[in-house]
C-alpha cells in the first residue's frame, strides 16, 4: 500500500470504526448454521433474544470471513397476513453492535409492521474479519443476497436503513439496486472527509470514503432523511444536502431538539417511519 492508500486508511479509521470491546453479546452457533444470540443489558446474567433467526453470513469479497446477522420476522396480530410485509435491512452506526441493537430492532419490527434484518460489520461483535470501508460494502451486499436467496425477498420488498456511518453502505447499495422499496438515512454523512474537515475547500474524491454525495443522485428508490438539528457529530447540513441530491426524496424529518445520539427518541420518529413504510408497502404492491 502506497502513501496515498495509507492516508485513505487513516481517514477511514479515524472516522468509522469503534466496535464495542468486549462485544455486548455472545453467540451460540449450531451445526446447521443457525445460532442463538444472548445479550447482557447491564445485568449480571445473559438474556437470550427470542423470536429471531440468528445466523452467520459468508462475505466472499477480500478476506474470506463471516459476519453475524439476525432477522426479526413481523407476525401480524392474530397471525393473519393480508398485506405485503416489507423487510428493513439495517446498517448500524460505528460504535455499537448487535447486542445493543436487538431490543430496538424488535421494537422497529413491531411498530412498523415489517421484518427487520440487522448485521454486525466485519470485526464487530462476533463477526470475524477486520473493520474497513471496503468490508462494510461487502457486508451489506452479502446480507442483501441472503434476503433474496434464503428468505425469497425481492428487492422491491426491501427498505434499506443506514444510521450515521451506516449511511455509507446503505447509499452504496441503494445506488446499485434500482428496484428497492425505499431508503432511510438516519443522521447520514456526505462523505468521510466532510465530517472530519468540514471547512476544507478541496480534496481529491479518490482519497475520500463513503462518498454519499456522489452516489445519492443514482439512488432511484424513494429516500427518507432524518437528521437532528442539534447533531454535533455530523452536522444537519449533511442530511439536507443529501436530501437535495436525491432523485426521489420524501418529506424529511429535522427535529429541532435531537442530536446524533437521540434522534429515535423524538416524538416524530416512529410516526415518520410508519408513514414511510406504509406508503412504500402500498406503492410496491
Amino acid at each position: 500500500m502506497g502513501p496515498w492508500g495509507r492516508l485513505v486508511e487513516t481517514i477511514s479509521s479515524r472516522l468509522a470504526f469503534f466496535p464495542p470491546s468486549p462485544p455486548t453479546y455472545q453467540l451460540l452457533t449450531h451445526q446447521d448454521g443457525t445460532g442463538e444470540l444472548y445479550i447482557q443489558p447491564d445485568l449480571p446474567q445473559l438474556q437470550k433474544v427470542l423470536g429471531c433467526d440468528v445466523f452467520m453470513v459468508k462475505v466472499p469479497r477480500g478476506e474470506a470471513h463471516e459476519i453475524v446477522a439476525a432477522r426479526i420476522p413481523y407476525r401480524p396480530p392474530g397471525g393473519v397476513q393480508n398485506k405485503r410485509i416489507l423487510t428493513m435491512l439495517y446498517s448500524h452506526g460505528n460504535a455499537v453492535d448487535m447486542g445493543q441493537l436487538m431490543p430496538f430492532f424488535k421494537e422497529l419490527s413491531s411498530r412498523l409492521g415489517c421484518h427487520v434484518m440487522g448485521y454486525d460489520y466485519s470485526g464487530y461483535g462476533c463477526s470475524s474479519g477486520t473493520p474497513s470501508v471496503r468490508n462494510t460494502l461487502a457486508n451489506v451486499k452479502a446480507c442483501f443476497q441472503v434476503l433474496k436467496e434464503k428468505y425469497n425477498t425481492p428487492a422491491k420488498d426491501i427498505i434499506l436503513y443506514g444510521q450515521s456511518v451506516g449511511s455509507g453502505p446503505t447509499v452504496y447499495l441503494g445506488s446499485e439496486e434500482p428496484q428497492l422499496a425505499g431508503v432511510v438515512l438516519h443522521a447520514p454523512l456526505m462523505s468521510g472527509i466532510r465530517v472530519l474537515y468540514p471547512n476544507l475547500k478541496w480534496w481529491p474524491s479518490w482519497a475520500d470514503v463513503y462518498r454519499n454525495y456522489q452516489l445519492m443522485p443514482k439512488v432511484k428508490a424513494p429516500v427518507l432523511i432524518m437528521h437532528g438539528m442539534k447533531d454535533d457529530l455530523i452536522d444537519v447540513s449533511h442530511g439536507k444536502m443529501l436530501h437535495s441530491l436525491a432523485q426521489n426524496p420524501v418529506e424529511p424529518l429535522y427535529p429541532e431538539n435531537s442530536n446524533h445520539q437521540n434522534l429515535e427518541a423524538c416524538p416524530e420518529y416512529f410516526p415518520t417511519l410508519q408513514k414511510f413504510v406504509k406508503a412504500m408497502a402500498t406503492k410496491s404492491s
